[in-house]
């Protein structure tokens, strides 16, 4: 264990991702990797040597359907997301059908970004990030957690040394994480155009770039987070930042002083993701917990949501299936709702995917791309 938080409640509650992963992970092996249906795999997984995620490329499989996928999101016309053991997948028809393509690295993934058709970045775990310039069908390496041992390490570092010792505490709680080695996920991933961007993950880590992904720097000095609470969703909207974090803590970018300034919301569980519109934000959590604002984050008040379940991921609606500023959340235990701004209330949907869901992505034609455990789908959602 790298820290004694992990062994607490929050810290299980934080990590619903790794969690989610880990039985993924479990999926996928289950659905037949290494067992011939694989075609770089050998015929018997169990006696596989073990193989660094780090030093070997995805393998690919015949059908993605079935694996174990963890989010979605647009590229232009293509859909393109992501899951376990380097699972990348794309789809041009709306996500009818889907096709692997190959990934460098053999690590979980879990989230993904897209500012634009061409430019995306995915995170996950072993610190990985990885970056295509052709709209996702091909992948290259920017970090991963190795590198970002030795080089978020010497900037600060060279900061340091340079006479700025207030950043030593963060230096120390960098070189903590990495103690154990690169495991340390990230769990998150946002870009407010091609060049501008970052990822946050356990611990309080938090990295961003200004060259495209080119260079990164660490950037834990920047939130208000004296305790290195897990940062858990980054989201923008507007030219505004938001990094969903555990114990009920929404950090809020302040433009003035570049500081992401702690909002506690009154919540005591953990936030995995933050998603809105310029008429409201939307933090989701732990058994169905969903908080509102209306005011650029400033405050927050729980709203009636009628999931059980961990929320898992969020996204906009837009007609035929809702009239504009509506949100779609999916959780852990195979449910989704639908809340419209305009009527103030939610109503469940069937999307008849029986799975544990981890993201969900509305599509053009007001049908849902869903991603769960058993694969990405295209669910028509329908109201209970």
């Amino acid at each position: 264990m790298l820290h004694d938080r992990y062994t607490g409640r929050a810290a299980r509650a934080a990590f619903v991702w790794i969690a989610l992963a880990s039985a993924g992970a479990a999926a996928f092996a289950q659905a037949g990797e290494g067992s011939g249906t694989a075609s770089h795999a050998p015929a018997a997984a169990p006696k596989d040597p073990f193989v660094d995620p780090l030093d070997a490329p995805a393998l690919m499989v015949p059908r993605v359907a079935g694996r174990p996928v963890m989010a979605v999101a647009r590229a232009g016309t293509r859909l393109v997301a992501v899951g376990m053991r380097g699972l990348i997948a794309v789809s041009d028809d709306e996500g009818k059908t889907w096709t692997q393509v190959g990934a460098p690295v053999r690590s979980d993934l879990l989230a993904l970004a897209f500012p634009n058709a061409t430019d995306g970045w995915i995170v996950g775990h072993d610190g990985v990030v990885l970056h295509t310039a052709d709209g996702g069908r091909t992948w290259a390496r920017q970090l991963d957690g190795r590198m970002a041992a030795v080089t978020l390490a010497a900037y600060y570092k060279q900061k340091i040394a340079a006479g700025d010792t207030a950043l030593q505490p963060f230096l120390d709680q960098l070189m903590l994480n990495y103690r154990a080695g690169p495991s340390l996920p990230l769990l998150s991933v946002a870009f407010r155009d091609a060049s501008h961007g970052m990822a946050v993950g356990p611990f309080g880590m938090a990295i961003a770039t200004d060259d495209g992904g080119r260079t990164w720097r660490p950037i834990l000095e920047r939130f208000d987070n004296p305790q290195f609470l897990h940062l858990n969703g980054v989201f923008g909207y507007g030219g505004e930042i938001y990094v969903a974090a555990e114990q009920g803590t929404v950090f809020r970018l302040d433009a003035a002083s570049g500081r992401f300034l702690a909002i506690k919301t009154g919540y005591a569980g953990s936030f995995f993701g933050v998603t809105g519109d310029e008429h409201a934000l939307f933090a989701f959590g732990l058994r169905g917990t969903i908080y509102r604002s209306t005011d650029h984050g400033a405050t927050w008040a729980r709203t009636p949501s009628p999931l059980h379940g961990a929320v898992t991921g969020a996204s906009p609606v837009a007609p035929p299936l809702a009239s504009n500023h509506a949100f779609v959340f999916v959780t852990a235990a195979g449910e989704a709702a639908l809340y419209d701004e305009r009527e103030d209330r939610y109503r469940l949907l069937d999307v008849g995917h029986p799975s544990v869901l981890t993201g969900v992505l509305s599509l053009n034609d007001g049908a849902l791309a869903v991603t769960s455990l058993a694969g990405p789908a295209v669910a028509c959602a329908s109201a209970h």
